[in-house]
């Protein structure tokens, strides 16, 4: 995963990650028979560690669905080194995704079961009157989506002094996008 996000997919040779990991390129081969297949992997290692803190942040269940989303988000965006390292995997697997049908199955599997989670999430609040409706529960969740993906990779190429304005923009779009009723939770 260290050469992916050092390097991108282009730096991650066999070689490469053989020489790192202290074994022959022989032994990489034998786990990752394709260069695709080690990236799937590394992604797959991503997807795995974000679903986990994501999970650990919800599973309190405490705040009202404005902060319980901005929370899950914040699991998402590079706050840290490590999660810096994700979000370089996982951005030089979508560039490579976006080219490769073999990789591209992986994170639309992921973006659909993460799609339907958040709709059913806004529906649900719409429904008891925690969230104002009026708005497609799956347009939200698309807007939503892109509001967060997008300070995620602004997040990658901006120095880390501009992030808490990255932040409070996320704050703002999600309470334009998540208007609640009035005293609702």
């Amino acid at each position: 995963m260290a050469i992916v996000a050092l390097e991108g997919f282009e730096g991650a040779t066999i070689r490469r990650v053989a020489a790192q990991a202290g074994c022959s390129a022989g032994a990489v081969q034998k786990r990752f028979a394709t260069r695709s297949h080690l990236l799937r992997s590394a992604f797959e290692v991503v997807v795995d560690v974000a679903i986990e803190r994501i999970a650990a942040t919800e599973s309190t269940g405490a705040g009202t669905l404005l902060e319980r989303q901005y929370r899950a988000a914040l699991e998402t965006l590079p706050l840290d080194p490590d999660r810096r390292r994700e979000g370089l995997v996982w951005t030089s697997y979508l560039l490579r995704a976006a080219t490769d049908d073999t990789l591209s199955d992986l994170p639309r599997q992921l973006d659909r079961a993460i799609h339907e989670a958040l709709a059913h999430e806004l529906a649900d609040a719409q429904a008891s009157g925690v969230l104002q409706s009026g708005t497609d529960p799956h347009l939200l969740t698309d807007a939503l989506l892109a509001l967060v993906d997008g300070i995620a990779i602004r997040m990658l190429y901006t120095p880390e002094v501009e992030h808490d304005t990255l932040l409070a923009a996320l704050d703002a779009g999600l309470h334009a996008l998540l208007p609640a009723t009035t005293g609702a939770r």
